[in-house]
């Protein structure tokens, strides 16, 4: 299944293996600015994603280029990136 948007941009933009920053990602959601992306639709995506494991190894990796050696890896990690976010 394809990753819909703004969760393909956001993880895109924002998980890439070269410029993660979660710090970046929750100051921009709290303070409204240089998150440009509907920020419910985002939660919204990214739980739905979690629950029904709608991210494939090969979809993250081709988006943020950064591996995983299983999906119950990926699932843990977007669990924490969830648990983050304000």
């Amino acid at each position: 299944m394809s990753i819909k948007e703004p969760l393909k941009t956001v993880l895109r933009k924002y998980c890439h293996v070269e410029c993660y920053d979660l710090k970046l990602i929750r100051d921009a959601i709290i303070s409204g600015k240089g998150f440009q992306y509907n920020v419910e639709a985002f939660k919204y995506q990214l739980r739905e994603a979690i629950d029904n494991r709608l991210v494939s190894l090969e979809e993250y990796e081709e988006l943020t280029e950064e591996d995983f050696d299983s999906q119950e890896d990926l699932q843990a990690w977007l669990e924490e990136f969830w648990a983050e976010l304000p």
